[in-house]
């Protein structure tokens, strides 16, 4: 029977068993700079004012169900188009809100311009793909319609404000 006389440090098992912690380490440092570097967008940290800040919306959407707004979008390729039911006196202008759910890099908002009694044409600065929300305003901002959007869609996508 022969021993193995070797240092500990030139045995193999020794440094497997040292790696496991190191590379455990390792990862976990690299697990935290991942997170810092990806903060999460949605959170809010001030639940009272988001709550104020809903219920002012909330008016808004009231405001348009009590004036009878009907209205539908359809979005093709990067231009949107708003067609109103009735001309409940619009203005020349409205706003619209594009809002992606998880990237808020992502969110823009352009001006639709009137383009005939009823229908509001804008360009949009990219061609949504995917989930959106939109809200539509009128300049002064008393009342507002919105919609949830899959894009691309091939049919017009009714607004409301419920």
């Amino acid at each position: 029977m022969q021993l193995d006389t070797k240092p500990w440090y030139k045995q193999l098992w020794p440094w497997i068993l040292i790696a496991i912690p190191v590379i455990t380490a390792l990862k976990a440092v690299h697990t935290i700079v991942v997170m810092q570097q990806h903060k999460p967008e949605v959170v809010i940290d001030d639940y009272y004012a988001a709550g104020r800040s809903i219920n002012l919306q909330l008016a808004k959407y009231r405001e348009a169900a009590l004036r009878n707004l009907d209205a539908h979008i359809l979005v093709a390729g990067n231009r949107a188009v708003v067609r109103f039911a009735e001309n409940a006196v619009l203005g020349d202008k409205i706003h619209l809100d594009f809002y992606h759910p998880t990237l808020g890099a992502q969110d823009f908002a352009v001006d639709a311009e009137r383009s005939g009694e009823l229908l509001y044409v804008a360009t949009l600065p990219l061609t949504p793909n995917g989930r959106w929300r939109l809200t539509v305003s009128d300049d002064s901002n008393e009342w507002r319609l919105k919609a949830n959007l899959t894009l691309p869609a091939e049919q017009e996508i009714k607004l409301g404000y419920n």
